[in-house]
């Protein structure tokens, strides 16, 4: 059976050696390297929903689109945060973070601020959807995010 987490299409592994200063040669191997930027690559697909028109039909990420040019491109942020989320991943793990995943918000802290949601509201119900995506990433995303708005009637 093949490795399910091998598909480089965002970046490659020595792009992230040569951007990251997190991440140098040997540490971690290849073959970590390799799951982490795959596991980002979901990340952002997931965080993103949906993005202008994919280059090919029967590509499995959002990117590379089709250019203005016809030729397959992925922007030069999308390959940034990517490596910003291999950096977090590679720091951080995955363990606890991907166990919060999904999982309800009915409270937040903040130094001195606490809100808590109550059921009877229905604003308890967010999820944790950006659990591992770093800030500087999470920034870069948001350009590329679709955004629905829900109307109650």
């Amino acid at each position: 059976m093949a490795n399910l987490l091998s598909d480089l299409v965002y970046v490659d592994l020595d792009d992230v050696k040569d951007t990251s200063e997190i991440i140098v040669d040997g540490t971690p191997s290849d073959a970590v390297l390799t799951k982490l930027v795959t596991n980002a690559q979901y990340i952002i697909d997931e965080y993103i929903i949906a993005y202008w028109e994919p280059f090919s039909e029967t590509q499995d990420f959002i990117f590379p689109i089709e250019n203005e040019d016809s030729e397959s491109e992925i922007p030069t942020d999308i390959k940034l945060a990517t490596i910003r989320i291999v950096e977090y991943l590679y720091l951080k793990g995955t363990e606890n973070e991907a166990s919060l995943k999904g999982k309800e918000v009915n409270q937040e802290k903040n130094l001195g601020r606490s809100v808590v949601y109550s059921e009877n509201t229905g604003w308890y119900n967010k999820s944790v959807e950006t659990i591992q995506i770093p800030k500087k990433a999470l920034n870069v995303l948001d350009k590329y995010r679709q955004t629905f708005i829900w109307q109650k009637i």
